[in-house]
């Protein structure tokens, strides 16, 4: 769910957008305005005369782009001389199909689900504020975001698609809809404050830029003082991740945004490898090699049922012998019973705040864990 591939070239993606402005002979430029992107290496925003120009890198391919977006307020004309590549959003968009659990929480971090007309996947939605306006028909079911009911998102009077892309996919009969499809690549950045800077960008999408900004900001500030914190730490505990899943054992890389995340809590993860920046597949007998003496051990999992000490080691009888699950050091968090999807790419400063107080215990008084919990 969570995939993470390499980074792309930000200097390059702002330069093909300066140019697109500046050879529009029909439309000026107010100044060349470009909105403040700190961390996003994707993400380029564009002041123009009449709309904003937002142009989204392909996280797939070096220099080039994956989509450019013209934001033109509703009641303003569209302006000439566009690029035809260029996909035109009236904002703020008022009836959105949100493919994702993460998105619909975006846009109520910025109080507006008024602006959501229906979702995709709502089996994997945990919100009860949100559930209660699907159950009231409030909130269209769009249906699997892998095959999304049209003919109900036509119903719904949608005026624009939340999607995330994938390499190498289409998206089938939603394009033929005619439905300007926004492409959420968000979860492609290296970054957690990276990932994060894209509230701007959703919210100018429905009239809530000046909010988002502040919202970023907020986080963005909780996030730098917790790294500053954790790098003042005497210690950095050396860290494993995940499990076996099947015959195999997942784990960030080192260069993913859960891979930096890791050592800007202060946290030895030499097991990430520093060129990987999706998701590295290993055998167990490469993670025992090189992680059996690991500090800490964190696992993220989705089951009704908690693990504990004693069904894990039913599962697998060598995970007995990690140093961690010796001395009682795995901290374990239950997506099926935490918001963690949802919440963590917009706040991650919250997910910081954990790695911190687990890796170095004491350093964040009197707080509390939100997602990782010791294994019991």
């Amino acid at each position: 769910m969570l995939l993470r591939l390499t980074h792309i070239a930000f200097v390059a993606v702002l330069l093909a957008a300066l140019v697109s402005c500046e050879n529009n002979s029909a439309i000026k430029r107010k100044g060349g305005d470009t909105l403040d992107i700190q961390y996003s290496r994707l993400l380029t925003i564009e002041r123009c005369e009449g709309y904003k120009l937002v142009t989204v890198a392909d996280p797939w391919k070096e220099n080039a782009v994956l989509h450019r977006y013209a934001l033109v307020e509703r009641n303003s004309a569209i302006p000439s001389g566009l690029d035809a590549d260029v996909t035109v959003l009236r904002v703020p968009l008022k009836k959105i199909c949100v493919s994702t659990s993460v998105h619909v929480n975006v846009f109520k971090q910025l109080n507006a689900l008024e602006n959501v007309a229906s979702v995709c996947d709502t089996e994997y939605i945990l919100d009860s504020l949100v559930l209660a306006r699907v159950k009231n028909g409030i909130i269209g079911n769009a249906g699997s975001s892998m095959n999304p009911n049209i003919e109900q998102i036509i119903a719904f009077d949608t005026d624009a698609l939340l999607m995330s892309p994938f390499k190498g996919t289409s998206y089938g009969l939603l394009e033929k809809t005619g439905l300007p499809i926004v492409e959420c690549a968000d979860y492609m950045e290296t970054s957690a404050l990276g990932r994060a800077e894209w509230i701007k960008f959703y919210g100018m999408l429905v009239g809530k830029e000046s909010q988002s900004i502040e919202y970023f900001n907020g986080v963005r500030d909780r996030y730098l003082k917790l790294k500053t914190a954790a790098a003042k730490a005497a210690q950095r505990p050396r860290l494993l991740v995940d499990m076996l899943n099947g015959s195999t054992w997942f784990q960030p890389g080192g260069n993913s945004i859960y891979g930096a995340m890791f050592r800007d809590a202060a946290a030895d993860y030499s097991m990430g490898c520093k060129d990987v920046s999706g998701t590295q597949a290993l055998s167990l007998e490469s993670v025992m090699k090189q992680s059996l003496d690991a500090d800490v051990w964190l696992i993220k999992y989705g089951r009704t049922q908690d693990y504990t000490y004693h069904s894990l080691a039913g599962q697998n009888k060598a995970y007995t012998r990690f140093k961690a699950y010796k001395t009682h050091k795995i901290f374990a968090c239950n997506t099926f019973k935490t918001a963690y999807y949802d919440e963590v790419p917009f706040r991650p400063d919250l997910l910081l705040a954990d790695l911190v107080e687990i890796f170095h215990p004491g350093l964040l008084p009197n707080h509390k864990l939100n997602y990782y919990l010791p294994l019991d």
